[in-house]
């Protein structure tokens, strides 16, 4: 008999070259970099067995991995356009 396992993947986006505020992810609110907020949350959540951060930018990466969070891969820039 085979036995299959559900894993749930929270994919977090982080776009660097935001059009009205380039940077947002990383900016401060209440002493901590954006992205953490979303972060944090995610790691609340029952539902999640990793999470993982999609990003464009370098500086983006550091933050994510301290708080437990996967960086795969920097997402090359002409992947990360808006519409």
């Amino acid at each position: 008999m085979e036995v299959f396992v559900m894993r749930t993947l929270a994919l977090v986006m982080a776009r660097w070259g935001s059009k009205g505020m380039p940077g947002k992810n990383m900016r401060m609110l209440a002493g901590k970099p954006l992205i953490v907020y979303t972060i944090e949350e995610a790691r609340k959540c029952s539902l999640f067995d990793r999470i993982t951060v999609s990003t464009d930018n370098v500086e983006n990466a550091d933050t994510p991995g301290k708080l437990g969070a996967e960086v795969p891969f920097i997402r090359p820039r002409e992947l990360a356009g808006g519409a």
